[in-house]
């Protein structure tokens, strides 16, 4: 696929068209599984065996029926949540009732809504993303951003803790942030399952709530998920073999699970990569991996990303006898930018393309993207480093066992959306993938020691790095 090709353009359409159509592709769910068989049948037309991995867990759903979730205070009026914490629990029809306690901090103390329903206020403040990525230069390549699934993980990850202190429920109560930003966001979703039903609301249904909690009001909290033991899930792959140095392999990975048409839409990627090394065979090894689990990542590893498991899985595709040399991650391409405004209450797209979030994690390969890459802006690409505590998508698990990678993961306010828009601009995604198909072939051509060798911190480096950060969200949250 290249920009200005009409057939192209027409194809990435089509796949876009696809994902919208289908929906939400939730790890396990019925639109996942159409997805990993779609490319697993696009892969086999182009005469590839395609292998796969299949893995089960238990998938918790979230009511479809509008009575299933909700936030009953008093004999007033349902309120209505603007979406479930992913993973939190379930109260089955009738729900779990007690008093409105309303906990402060960043750090709440859950003991004092023993036995009630806990609201707490989460803030999207824009945070310092800066310092959890920098440029290769050393600088803060990023400004102040406020990001939901950021805000919304620091909060949810004291949830085990508050079942523990007796809390029967949680609300929790966004602010600085529009309700139609709010509205159906799927975050977060790292965490283990937490056996404790948990809410968002935003907008006038949170002052509402705010207004009873301060008065310890009565309130039955509805979230009757459904839970699914042994539910299978697919990552599929696929081999095209180097005609010159076999044992050297390059990985392309992206993951099959998503909430829209950005999240995620890699295996476009993927497939036409496929396609261009079969017409022109690569002299190195080439690995196409679509992973599943990167919505669910317990499900799949205890650690790290949901690539994580494949490279767990097949050490003899990266560390011997055959040794990977760089990769490729390709998330969410062709990302347009969507701007919210809690001053104004507007939230909507900006007619310009979201800023790229783009790793290279050897100074070699930050080199080539500044040859290869031409972003959506004329200028100077700007290239991240990996940090000392944090590295976004599926090109983590490349960057922690030390294979030198190039990743695209840009990240729009409505990343998690489960709400279909129009998110993507084709003519940058072909762009991006062309970018995509250049650094390929120049990898290909390059010697190993070309390359670079990843420099990841060490322990005490990497502690002190994290808990600094750490701290500095933390103060930004209040």
């Amino acid at each position: 696929m290249r920009e200005g090709d009409g057939a192209a353009r027409e194809a990435a359409r089509r796949e876009i068209a696809l994902l919208d159509a289908w929906g939400p592709r939730l790890t396990g769910n019925d639109a996942h599984g159409r997805l990993v068989g779609h490319v697993a049948r696009r892969w086999t037309d182009l005469g590839l065996r395609v292998q796969e991995d299949v893995h089960t867990f238990t998938r918790w759903d979230a009511p479809t029926a509008q009575d299933g979730l909700r936030l009953t205070i008093g004999d007033g009026p349902a309120v209505l949540p603007s979406s479930a914490f992913p993973y939190s629990g379930a109260t089955g029809p009738d729900g779990v009732r007690g008093p409105l306690r309303l906990l402060g901090g960043p750090l709440p103390r859950w003991s004092k809504a023993r036995d009630g329903i806990a609201v707490v206020e989460l803030r999207n403040r824009p945070l310092p993303v800066g310092r959890l990525v920098r440029t290769w230069d050393g600088t803060e390549g990023w400004g102040p951003r406020s990001v939901p699934l950021i805000s919304a993980t620091l909060a949810g990850a004291g949830l085990a803790r508050t079942r523990k202190a007796g809390v029967r429920g949680v609300v929790f109560v966004w602010r600085d942030i529009t309700p139609d930003n709010a509205r159906d966001q799927y975050v977060p979703f790292t965490l283990p399952y937490q056996d404790l039903p948990a809410v968002f609301v935003a907008g006038p249904e949170a002052d509402t709530v705010l207004d009873a909690a301060r008065d310890g009001a009565a309130a039955t909290l509805v979230l009757d998920a459904r839970l699914t033991p042994r539910v299978p899930t697919r990552t599929v792959w696929t081999v095209i073999e180097g005609t010159d140095l076999p044992d050297e392999t390059v990985l392309v990975v992206s993951h099959s699970d998503g909430t829209n048409s950005v999240e995620e839409n890699g295996h476009i990627g993927l497939v036409e990569l496929a396609r261009a090394l079969c017409a022109a065979p690569p002299r190195r090894t080439v690995v196409f991996v679509l992973a599943t689990g990167h919505l669910r990542i317990p499900a799949v590893t205890d650690e790290g990303q949901a690539t994580t498991r494949w490279l767990r899985d097949h050490p003899e595709y990266w560390s011997g006898p055959r040794r990977a040399v760089a990769g490729l991650a390709i998330e969410h391409l062709g990302a347009v930018e969507y701007r919210d405004d809690p001053t104004t209450g507007r939230y909507g797209p900006t007619g310009a393309a979201e800023p790229e979030l783009l790793y290279a994690t050897t100074r070699e390969l930050k080199h080539l993207v500044d040859q290869e890459w031409h972003g959506p802006e004329p200028g100077p690409i700007r290239v991240s480093a990996p940090g000392p505590m944090v590295h976004f998508g599926e090109g983590e698990p490349l960057y922690q066992h030390g294979i030198p990678a190039v990743s695209l993961v840009t990240a729009p306010q409505y990343l998690l959306s489960t709400r279909q828009d129009a998110y993507v601009d084709v003519d940058l995604l072909l762009r991006q993938l062309d970018g995509f198909h250049r650094l390929l072939r120049r990898i290909d051509a390059a010697p190993a020691d070309g390359l670079g060798t990843v420099t990841r911190p060490g322990r005490v480096s990497r502690t002190l790095g994290t808990a600094a950060t750490l701290a500095s969200l933390l103060r930004h949250r209040r």
